[in-house]
């Protein structure tokens, strides 16, 4: 499947309740490779578009994966499920955030150009999303193999010190 066919009008789908439903390689996300340990598996992604009473056009955005992250305590792999749903508010371009909007925590506002590049969307969200600081649950940190009781630096100079 083409990049091309991920590019569509992200108001027209939202107009006519149109839905998108499509799996990729976590590889043709390249900058989300660039914070994983290996660029293995599939994400999927849905857009379910839709219009309200008022004429206000939204879409729900649900993504789905297991990423592979490295582990910030033991360095070893660590699979994250990646589970993101958002509910964006579909703005045109220079238009501004309705006043009623402004606190609703449950909505993102985005702005829409006429054509949308779905996978850079999906791609902005699970970065997003991604943990500052992945850990496994139950892990140790590493231990330096061989060494057994390390020898402080003050210690040798202060045996050099005493040979002065």
């Amino acid at each position: 499947m083409s990049q091309e066919s991920f590019v569509i009008d992200l108001q027209a789908l939202a107009k006519d309740g149109g839905r998108v439903h499509r799996t990729v390689p976590v590889e043709s996300l390249g900058r989300l490779v660039e914070s994983l340990l290996e660029p293995v598996g599939t994400v999927t992604f849905e857009f379910q578009g839709e219009r309200d009473d008022e004429g206000k056009l939204y879409v729900d955005l649900q993504i789905q994966g297991d990423l592979v992250l490295q582990c910030q305590r033991c360095l070893e792999a660590m699979v994250w499920p990646c589970n993101v749903q958002n509910r964006l508010l579909l703005l045109r371009s220079g238009e501004e955030l309705p006043e009623n909007e402004l606190e609703n925590d449950a909505v993102d506002a985005l702005e829409v150009e006429p054509l949308t590049d779905l996978l850079a969307l999906v791609e902005d969200e699970v970065l997003l999303a991604l943990p500052l600081v992945p850990r496994h649950e139950n892990c140790e940190p590493p231990v330096k193999a061989g060494v057994d009781d390390e020898i402080s630096p003050f210690a040798v100079l202060r045996q050099l010190r005493g040979k002065v």
